[in-house]
């Protein structure tokens, strides 16, 4: 189980790179929502925290409940927060809406999705091994 765990940090890590790049990368571009600083950072910050957590509980240097509890709530948050710039980074659907010009796997929502999707159930794992003492 450790293993996964690592392999979860892992992806989570790659989203915490890769999404404020991406975001700000596409700002201004028509087609995309702007997104406020403070919800990208609010994202970030969430996300380190809980992601330091778990490595903290995943190298034994902590074993407290509340720390758990604390990453496990910051991973939500973060969870959250992406899953919120994924409803605003849909595909109008209006006659006169204009696509996002960059609308491809790499460069459109679809990379985040998946990688957003997978961080909240990546979460609900989380919290699921991290309750029952088994990483």
């Amino acid at each position: 189980m450790t293993v996964f765990a690592w392999i979860l940090v892992a992806l989570a890590t790659l989203v915490l790179v890769l999404t404020p790049l991406r975001l700000r990368a596409s700002r201004n571009r028509e087609g995309m929502v702007d997104f406020s600083d403070w919800a990208l950072n609010l994202h970030s910050i969430t996300l380190v925290i809980g992601l330091g957590l778990i490595v903290l509980r995943l190298l034994d240097i902590h074993e407290s409940t509340m720390a758990t509890w604390l990453a496990i709530l910051a991973l939500i948050i973060a969870s959250l927060i992406g899953l919120s710039f994924l409803a605003r980074w849909r595909r109008p659907r209006s006659r006169h809406a204009v696509d996002f010009a960059g609308d491809s796997w790499t460069r459109g929502p679809w990379l985040s999705q998946v990688a957003h999707v997978g961080l909240t159930i990546g979460t609900v794992l989380f919290a699921r091994l991290l309750l029952a003492d088994k990483i």
